[in-house]
């Protein structure tokens, strides 16, 4: 059986489960409990994995149903993706029941050397909740990914939608977020499991590459590149909260400006939305809150001992405020509301204009690129006698040209346009990194003094700076020199 699943799902600690399972939401229920164990299939090389499908094998009792899904993408709380059941006699997939999509994409023959890769063993309780005649099935599920000895926990509410619209399944997270804390969930129970089996050791998430097919509107487009910047925001957000790592604070900042930068992109399809002023405020704020700490990182090593052991502990306290801020209901609900804004808002449902909203993102994209690197240009000239304020500003419009040509890189695909989008951003992480350097200098007395250390700095090395000018000034000629690869 072919579907379409719309599913919201969140993420939970698991010693909340008691109170969630007490939510008002579901009131007069007791809700079905059920122990499931699912074995995952795929072939030597992963080849179901690489083309964006997984196939398991789910026992539930005495029954065994055969799911494949499509991955839909690099969704970020609210996924919507194809499926198809299939009740098998035991746990072995029935090969002959491969649907078209992934014959297509592997070939019969590959997909027949699948074999069992890992397990997922949950213990599911479902609620069926009935609003104004639409319904939503919430499964709360606490268990474990395993593979051989290794497994990871998991815990999760799944809120997929029956019928009716997308917005009750945010109408019901809010409800069920105001008693529990829950954040939007990045990583399906497949994607656990193939990390699980890469033995890959949780790291700092750094920007994925956007997949945007070479058709697709300005809409389509505009949604994926936001899902991937709070994906990595999300990912790097649960990596901070058990590390505090400084990479994995930067990453979440990361996240966040690529997010701000292409709300600013898009501005000509968002104008007129109501909810983007708050949105983009939220997501100000947040930002300023990880900047704080991102500056102190920034300027640590460049200390001796003693002013770095102070400045140390002005890091922690700046680091429990951030992660108090992160914790907080409101930037919970900024998630939330962010999901359902790339959803269902207005800028999509009611479009300011509509033409170009649906209109092929290439030409969109190109005239983007060429307006960003005019922006550049003309903020970069003389860098060597502008003022520490106006080579912010020049390493600001690099970073958000940079930000541009990373998001559309996949329109501009063939083979000369790959190698000049190579050449383009090495000359353009060049000048970012001179212009970022160049600005630590200049701003590591106002991070010393926020803190409320009063120690002086070195004065910084004249020819050492001067070194940096010069270089940021030699990639800012090469890369105005370099051919754009989006022509």
């Amino acid at each position: 059986m072919d579907n379409r699943e719309v599913e919201l799902k969140l993420e939970f600690d698991p010693a909340d489960r008691a109170l969630l399972a007490d939510a008002p939401l579901f009131a007069g229920q007791k809700g079905q409990a059920a122990h499931l164990v699912a074995t995952y299939f795929d072939t030597p090389a992963l080849d179901l994995h690489r083309a964006g499908f997984s196939l398991r094998v789910r026992r539930k009792g005495r029954a065994h149903v055969q799911t494949i899904k499509a991955d839909g993408g690099r969704a970020a709380g609210l996924f919507a993706r194809s499926e198809w059941e299939k009740p098998v006699d035991g746990n072995v997939p029935l090969f002959d029941a491969i649907p078209d999509p992934l014959d297509r994409a592997v070939g019969a023959a590959t997909v027949a050397t699948a074999d069992k890769i890992f397990v997922t063993d949950i213990e599911r309780t479902v609620h069926r909740l009935d609003r104004d005649g639409q319904g939503v099935e919430c499964a709360i599920d606490i268990g474990r990914v395993r593979v051989g000895r290794r497994a990871t926990p998991l815990a999760e509410v799944e809120l997929e939608l029956l019928s009716g619209e997308p917005a009750l399944l945010f109408s019901m997270a809010r409800q069920l977020n105001d008693l529990v804390p829950l954040r939007l969930g990045m990583r399906s129970k497949s994607d656990r499991g193939y990390a699980l089996l890469a033995k890959e050791r949780r790291k700092p998430a750094k920007a994925e590459p956007i997949a945007i097919a070479p058709d697709a509107t300005v809409e389509q487009a505009f949604r994926a590149i936001a899902q991937g910047c709070i994906r990595q925001f999300r990912l790097n957000e649960d990596l901070l909260f058990t590390t505090g790592a400084p990479g994995a604070l930067h990453q979440a900042r990361v996240g966040l400006r690529r997010l701000r930068s292409a709300l600013s992109i898009f501005a000509p399809v968002l104008a007129g939305d109501p909810a983007l002023a708050p949105l983009k405020d939220g997501l100000r704020a947040l930002a300023t809150t990880l900047g704080r700490v991102r500056n102190i990182d920034v300027l640590l090593p460049s200390l001796p001992d003693d002013a770095a052991a102070r400045l140390a502990l002005v890091r922690a306290e700046a680091l429990a405020d951030a992660e108090l801020r992160l914790q907080a209901r409101e930037t919970r609900i900024l998630m939330l509301d962010l999901a359902e804004w790339l959803a269902l808002g207005d800028w999509c449902s009611r479009p300011a204009d509509a033409a170009l909203l649906h209109a092929p993102v290439r030409l969109f994209a190109a005239e983007i690129l060429s307006d960003r690197r005019k922006r550049l240009k003309r903020k970069g000239k003389n860098l060597a006698r502008r003022s520490d304020e106006r080579r912010h500003q020049a390493r600001i419009a690099a970073k958000k040209l940079r930000y541009a040509s990373e998001f559309f890189a996949p329109l501009f695909s063939k083979n000369k346009q790959q190698r000049r989008h190579a050449v383009f951003s090495a000359m353009l992480e060049k000048l970012q990194d001179d212009l970022g350097a160049l600005n630590d200098l200049a701003t590591a007395p106002a991070t010393l003094a926020a803190a409320g250390i009063g120690f002086d700095l070195p004065a910084p090395d004249d020819k050492a700076q001067r070194r940096l000018l010069r270089r940021a000034e030699k990639a800012y000629a090469a890369l105005l020199d370099t051919r754009r690869f989006w022509s």
